[in-house]
């Protein structure tokens, strides 16, 4: 067979579609012949090597960019000023961080377009090409979250800006068909289930016509994308409350999302070489950028990343975790499960308010780090023990590439068991209202910063002579011996 001028016709067939094949009636041919075509795999050196000068101008734009910013908020009064509730630091911290994080993600981007792909072939396009809707959905998930920083708007005005970054994705079918790998074999067991009989009696679709049409794929998709933007945007906005810890857990995804994308670009043979290319370039611009940022954050900090930061970070995780979707479920599920932190403490929190009666977005002091802070860890080791957290999410994640995905989920469901009880023996869903004795202050007495009493956790204040009648009555009440 003449692989010569056969493999550049199987190019364009791929090259006229954006993902990955959906075979129809006509596409037997095409997948006998596709199956014959020699694929290769590579070395993580192979697939890494032509991209890693965007981590490099991530992270020196980021770092050099951040104290930039640190001194235009100071300057300008884009400062946060401590409360002395639920802020935990208590000298005034300039914002802004975010926005030298997005320019050394975006300036990666551009950089990256001048970059060979790590497999050449006639008829394949030499240059990773960025989708440009990535970028404009991001940019405006930076500036929505940087008009929250400077006016503070509501949660409905954030989602809906987040829903707009999602439809941006949507237009240039970005995970457009990202849910096609799981509902594909999903209408296969449902065909074989039914068999042909039922099939046309009910009038439904016969193999190789997949069970599920394109419009369905479609849309289920599409509300995946939404989710996913919506939903990891207020993850990392939600975790975003120690010095460090937002860009610390997220640097750590992003090694663990970079992963999954060099090993799907060394097993995937070349065929989609653009799409494997542009998950490496974005986990690598995302890990470099952050890292370029985390020193300045870590606490003590000196500079905060804002809304701005921290929905951008969410929003760049949405967008690996559905480019990983449309391969197959597999790479879904391993990017969620490293993705896991920052979804269980905002389910946590969502589920703890809707328990307690109060609005789903309401702000509390009763987050995973709010909790280790207030049982006598120190800022510093509670975001470690959070980092430690997250390398452990991150492994688990990864351990999907070495086993068979079956045993992964059993593993995953035992470990996610014990996770959420944990969390409900912490109280982390049901909030514990404390009650405060009030007694008099002598003169020689101190006044104590209330910097470790929330006032919306105390239900009530119970007055010392109170207590006193309380006893008297009791022991007055109580049976002679």
């Amino acid at each position: 067979m003449d692989w010569a001028n056969l493999l550049p016709q199987a190019v364009e067939i791929f090259l006229e579609k954006p993902y990955p094949l959906r075979f129809d009636r006509s596409a037997p041919m095409i997948s006998s012949f596709l199956a014959q075509v020699p694929t290769r795999t590579y070395t993580a050196d192979e697939v890494v090597a032509p991209y890693i000068h965007v981590f490099y101008v991530a992270f020196l734009v980021s770092f050099i960019f951040t104290p930039t910013m640190r001194r235009v908020a100071t300057y300008y009064g884009i400062i946060d000023e401590p409360d002395q509730l639920r802020k935990m630091h208590s000298q005034p911290v300039a914002y802004l961080g975010g926005i030298a994080v997005f320019l050394g993600w975006v300036v990666a981007l551009a950089f990256s377009q001048f970059l060979s792909l790590h497999r050449a072939e006639p008829g394949l396009l030499p240059h990773p090409q960025v989708k440009f809707s990535i970028v404009v959905a991001a940019t405006a998930i930076v500036m929505l979250g940087l008009y929250d920083d400077l006016y503070h708007i509501s949660p409905k005005m954030k989602i809906t800006g987040q829903i707009f970054a999602a439809v941006c994705l949507l237009v240039e079918q970005v995970g457009t068909r990202s849910m096609d790998p799981i509902l594909t074999p999903v209408g296969v067991r449902i065909q074989n289930a039914l068999g042909v009989h039922m099939l046309e009696l009910l009038h439904l679709p016969l193999k190789p016509v997949p069970f599920f049409g394109d419009w369905f794929v479609v849309i289920v998709s599409s509300i995946f994308v939404v989710a996913a933007v919506v939903g990891c945007c207020n993850a990392t906005n939600l975790m975003d409350g120690l010095d460090g810890l937002c860009g610390g857990v997220t640097a750590i995804i992003a090694g663990g999302f970079l992963f999954l994308a060099v090993h799907l670009a060394m097993v995937g043979g070349g065929m989609n070489s653009n799409w494997d290319a542009l998950r490496v370039i974005l986990g690598l611009a995302l890990l470099g950028a952050v890292l370029g940022f985390v020193p300045y954050n870590f606490n003590p900090a000196s500079i905060f990343m804002g809304d701005s930061g921290s929905m951008f970070l969410g929003f760049s995780c949405a967008t690996l975790i559905i480019l990983m979707a449309q391969e197959r479920g597999k790479w879904l599920l391993a990017a969620m499960v490293m993705f896991a932190l920052p979804v269980l403490d905002t389910s946590l929190a969502f589920a703890r308010r809707w328990v307690n009666g109060r609005p789903l977005f309401s702000p509390d002091k009763f987050h995973f780090h709010h909790q280790l802070v207030a049982r006598g860890s120190s800022v510093r080791k509670t975001v470690i023990t959070i980092y430690s957290i997250a390398i452990g999410f991150a492994l688990l994640g990864a351990a999907i590439v070495f086993v068979r995905t079956r045993y992964a989920v059993a593993f995953y469901l035992v470990i996610f068991g014990s996770v959420i009880v944990a969390a409900y023996k912490m109280g982390m869903v049901h909030e514990r209202p404390r009650v405060v004795r009030r007694s008099s202050l002598d003169s020689d007495d101190q006044v104590q910063p209330t910097q470790n009493l929330d006032p919306s956790s105390v239900l009530e204040i119970e007055d010392e002579r109170h207590d006193r009648k309380e006893g008297v009555r009791d022991a007055g009440t109580s049976p002679a011996g």
